[in-house]
């Protein structure tokens, strides 16, 4: 036997938020940090794939696990 249930958009809405705010955590935007690529770097400071490399091997430039360079470890290199 199949059951019906009648309801309106907006109290689907709230229980759909309600079942995303207990999923998903919550984050504020500020924390998020914008991350690069090595191409993308390269790119932007008008340098070598291989002088981003290597400045991300020694340390120079802040990455993720997977190699995604920190924005703010890239403002902190044009600092000096």
């Amino acid at each position: 036997m199949d059951t019906v249930i009648v309801t309106t958009e907006e109290s689907l809405e709230k229980v759909i938020e309600r079942v995303l705010d207990r999923k998903l955590p919550k984050t504020e935007d500020s924390s998020i940090e914008r991350t690069f690529s090595i191409n993308q770097v390269a790119k932007m400071l008008r340098r070598s794939h291989k002088k981003i490399s290597d400045l991300v091997a020694g340390g120079i430039l802040k990455c993720t696990p997977d190699r995604r360079i920190y924005e703010s470890s890239i403002r902190e290199y044009n600092k000096k």
